[in-house]
């Protein structure tokens, strides 16, 4: 038999596609953690990203070997075709292990941990876990060797319709990406919830576009799947035991979040209605910090107590936050008032996907316009709570005009010299940051006179000293402070986008001025124990601790982007990428030299597991 090129090409192409049924097999260990569809769209979808989403991931392994095909001859083909097929279950079989533990595929750090992790507070397996991996392994290389001398060597199979797999395998990943389009813009939970399992999956969506052209009315689309009984997912284990909460006198509670917000911008000059309600009656906190650097983890951490790792898995599964179902099932009147788009950042599916109706967006065409007329739709809905409904209301008020630079011209800007705007492309290492940190600083002035109006109001209702107030940041916002060109948020974990104001005013909490580290994973647990009543320990619903603990201070905190996490503590910053790269900064964000695992990193690895079932 002629050994050409074509022929090589289409019996290492059998080789991988039979390579299936064993991905296949082995990926069964990934079912205990899906939450299996009884609905037609969900069976749909489990079918065919089954297929091919795990076909695509074979003909990708397939890749190396057309290289490997066109430098050797068949009677040497088969042994690196045999080794890269049996690297590959045994690394698919180790991500399911990992997968199982914490909810991470395999990556970098993962493997860095397990190398450092000497005393196995990470790791730990017995002797006969150990000989059965060896026997796995070694199997592997033996069916995988048998297997490529029939098919490269013998040239066995050549009769199997490899061209036609590989064009059904594509059609099932085409499908399965067009029907989470559609799943993803309708808030299908039986659908969105399978994406976590898979690994290097990145299922498509267009719900904007939808939305742009007219295909879809997002408020519609929601309200069709809103569910104040939302259940948490089956395969987190939140809350370990079922809640008992049941105020006495239940307070109302406002959360007031500034978009990109620094703790240096909280100030008699900066903020002077903010400060003259709350420097003497309130509970400031100097060491706070977001847990995350962009609005999306920073919210979530606030309202969940979780950590940023389970952001994916809440939004898959829409599950809301146990504070915001708490409130429903305690018969809270909701306000919740935004000036960008909850939609936008994915709120509608996770931290409010309970709440309907749910008003998405206020309309404006900028930030402090939208930001006003905020203000005025929750003043009405104010006198509207006044008039119609005697319960205890919740409140969200998110300002956004820091976030945008926007100041009207008509303003007070007591910060100069201040620019007129900001263009991230005019940025650069040597440009002066005075003048877009004073616009950013006008910014948080002008949206500190729109909360002195909310604060005049709830204190002419006789409101004020009933409502629990809870005013913070989503993040905080870089001006190139350690001169490493570093503009705006979302890009590391240093003090500047982390570091954020804390104020907490209202019955039962004690003013004063807080000095221990803090977390906004401490908000939740703080409103659950002390607004709605529950008495569960801490340690059943959130990873936070209690806010009002006179003793809080956290050793270390953890913050998350969309992409990565970091560890902070006193004297350096853990960063993990995506793709599980690591890193050891100092504060000011320079590299530390020969640095290792701190003892806090392999705390903060098993405490983001904590409510993974």
């Amino acid at each position: 038999m002629q050994d050409s090129l074509r022929r090589r090409w289409r019996a290492t192409l059998t080789f991988a596609l039979l390579q299936l049924p064993l991905v296949w097999l082995i990926a069964l260990r990934y079912v205990p953690y899906l939450e299996v569809p009884h609905d037609a769209m969900g069976i749909t979808y489990l079918i065919l990203t089954w297929a091919g989403h795990f076909g695509m991931l074979v003909l990708l392994g397939w890749l190396p070997l057309v290289i490997l095909a066109a430098l050797l001859k068949a009677r040497w083909l088969w042994l690196p075709s045999a080794l890269l097929a049996s690297l590959s279950l045994c690394i698919l079989l180790l991500d399911t292990v990992v997968y199982a533990q914490y909810r991470f595929h395999v990556n970098y750090f993962m493997i860095s941990l397990f190398l450092n992790d000497k005393n196995g507070e990470i790791f730990s397996f017995t002797t006969s876990t150990w000989l059965v991996v060896a026997a796995s392994v070694a199997l592997a290389l033996l069916f995988e060797g048998w297997l490529a001398r029939r098919l490269i060597v013998g040239g066995r199979g050549q009769r199997l319709p490899a061209g036609k797999s590989c064009a059904v395998l594509l059609l099932m990943l085409i499908g399965s990406h067009v029907l989470h389009i559609v799943a993803d813009a309708r808030y299908v939970r039986s659908v969105t919830q399978q994406v976590g399992i898979y690994p290097l999956l990145f299922p498509a969506t267009a719900k904007d576009v939808m939305e742009k052209y007219g295909w879809l009315d997002p408020r519609a689309a929601r309200a069709a799947r809103a569910d104040i009984e939302a259940k948490p997912a089956e395969s987190l284990d939140w809350p370990k035991h079922p809640l008992t909460c049941q105020a006495e006198t239940p307070p109302n509670v406002l959360v007031v979040l500034i978009d990109s917000w620094r703790a240096d911008e909280y100030g008699p000059k900066n903020t002077p209605n903010l400060y003259a309600a709350l420097h003497e009656e309130g509970r400031r906190y100097r060491d706070h910090y977001s847990g995350g650097n962009a609005t999306r983890n920073g919210t979530m951490s606030l309202f969940y107590g979780l950590t940023g790792n389970y952001y994916a898995h809440l939004d898959n599964t829409q599950t809301p936050p146990l504070l915001i179902t708490q409130l429903q099932q305690q018969g809270y009147s909701l306000g919740i008032f935004s000036s960008a788009s909850l939609n936008g950042v994915g709120f509608d599916r996770t931290i409010f996907s309970s709440v309907s109706p749910l008003r998405l967006r206020t309309e404006g065409d900028s930030p402090a316009t939208r930001d006003h007329r905020m203000t005025e739709d929750w003043l009405a809905w104010q006198t509207q709570q006044e008039q119609q409904d005697e319960s205890p209301w919740f409140g969200m008020l998110f300002y956004d005009a820091p976030h945008g630079y926007d100041v009207p011209e008509d303003a007070a800007q007591p910060y100069q010299p201040s620019t007129d705007g900001i263009d991230y492309l005019d940025l650069g290492p040597e440009t002066d940051p005075t003048p877009y940190r004073n616009r950013h600083r006008n910014a948080v002035h002008y949206d500190d006179a729109e909360l002195g109006r909310v604060i005049d109001d709830l204190k002419s209702k006789g409101e004020w000293e009933d409502t629990l107030l809870v005013v913070t940041a989503d993040h905080g916002q870089s001006f190139n402070d350690f001169g490493k060109n570093y503009w705006g948020h979302n890009s590391n974990f240093a003090a500047p986008q982390t570091h954020v104001p804390m104020v907490v005013r209202g019955p039962g909490v004690p003013a004063g001025d807080i000095e221990g580290t803090t977390s906004h994973l401490d908000v939740a647990p703080m409103l659950m124990r002390h607004a709605l009543g529950c008495t569960n320990p801490l340690s059943d619903y959130a990873q936070g601790q209690d806010l009002l603990d006179p003793d809080i201070d956290h050793p270390w905190v953890q913050a998350s982007s969309y992409i990565d996490y970091g560890i902070i503590e006193p004297d350096r910053i853990t960063v993990v990428d995506g793709t599980g790269q690591y890193e050891f900064l100092d504060r000011q964000l320079d590299p530390i030299q020969g640095g290792d695992f701190s003892p806090a990193v392999f705390e903060a690895v098993q405490w983001m597991r904590r409510f993974y079932r």
